[in-house]
């Protein structure tokens, strides 16, 4: 089950849980809900806008070097939120921690059905995108929470990625945009992660960049992911189970197929998220996701907590239960490795 611990699962769920909260607030002219919803695309968003200066706030409480960094892409200004705590002995390292906070944008706007019930969207867009990436952003600000506490030897930034639905603006502007002097140590990684094991879907924790994808490319950052996966976290079951199937059949049935009790570690081939512009730089990245295309409201309005915990529901404990449960895992797993990478960065060894 889950911790109460330092890092925890449940505060994952309560931010999400808050985030997407769809209660009307009339009085609030961004998106006219309690959340934080409506997070689409660049500032022409009204609630983009009203959750950048929400999560700057946040980060600000943390005691972080909050900064913002707004740029164009197109005829569009973005931003992403980053949160710097300066290094004690290598503070031209930056050891860096992300997810996007941006989700799916509707098309044609909020659909009837979603200002006044009754109604389903089935087209494209979601005005909560609990699970991408609601999910990241909330482990992130959690993880951010308890690290902010901590005086590490690299710098450590916390990223709020924007605009990652639209083509990774938000991450490729900042890692094309390094401060002269300054490293990229390790990239870590938190995309659609909580539909997953324990429930009847994989988790996938996957690392790069890949090389020949016949071989580990990476055996340094594979095997301190393993370590922490089968000692820490007690997985080794689900981990031997993983790469049977990651033998047999590689990634994509990893984000389509049900499994139960599969945890699996590998090179990713493919690069759908803001790891991606990091490894393009020559970064070693780490991250975690559960299911991805094999999730019916990926990018739909359905995309809700609600939703969530409906497909992680097993015999033996209810779906709130194993997504905090999962959620849990996801975050230690993430402290852990970002507490050793601080000790001893992981090189890129292609």
């Amino acid at each position: 089950g889950a911790s109460d611990g330092w890092v925890n699962g449940r505060d994952v769920y309560e931010w999400v849980e808050f985030i997407t909260d769809q209660t009307p607030d009339l009085s609030d002219p961004n998106d006219q809900s309690v959340g934080y919803l409506d997070r689409w695309v660049s500032e022409e968003s009204p609630g983009y806008r009203d959750a950048i200066t929400y999560f700057e706030g946040v980060m600000g409480g943390y005691g972080l070097d909050v900064q913002k960094h707004k740029f164009q892409s197109g005829t569009l200004w973005v931003t992403n939120i980053c949160g710097y705590k300066v290094g004690t002995t290598f503070p031209d390292e930056w050891l860096v921690f992300g997810a996007h906070f941006d989700i799916a944008a509707y098309p044609t706007g909020v659909p009837y059905g979603e200002i006044i019930p009754g109604t389903d969207q089935v087209g494209y867009g979601t005005r909560t995108g609990a699970y991408d990436n609601t999910a990241g952003t909330s482990m992130v600000l959690t993880t951010a929470k308890v690290l902010a506490e901590f005086d590490a030897r690299r710098t450590m930034v916390f990223c709020l990625w924007s605009s990652e639905e639209e083509g990774l603006w938000g991450s490729s502007g900042f890692a094309n945009d390094v401060p002269p002097g300054v490293t990229i140590s390790n990239y870590l990684n938190l995309d659609m992660a909580g539909i997953n094991y324990p429930g009847d879907y994989a988790l996938s924790v996957y690392l790069g960049p890949d090389g020949t994808g016949e071989e580990i490319d990476q055996p340094g950052m594979f095997h301190l992911t393993e370590w922490i996966g089968s000692d820490a976290l007690n997985l080794a079951y689900q981990m031997e189970r993983g790469a049977a199937e990651w033998a047999q059949g590689g990634e994509s049935p990893l984000w389509n197929n049900q499994y139960e009790d599969v945890v699996a570690i590998y090179e990713s081939p493919t690069a759908r998220s803001d790891h991606q512009p990091f490894q393009e730089i020559g970064v070693a990245t780490l991250g975690w996701n559960g299911v991805v295309d094999g999730y019916p409201c990926y990018h739909k309005t359905c995309d809700k907590l609600v939703t969530m915990e409906e497909y992680m529901l097993t015999d033996t404990a209810t779906g709130e239960a194993n997504l905090v449960h999962s959620w849990d895992i996801v975050t230690w797993w993430a402290v852990y490795a970002f507490l050793h990478m601080d000790q001893t960065p992981v090189p890129n060894e292609l």
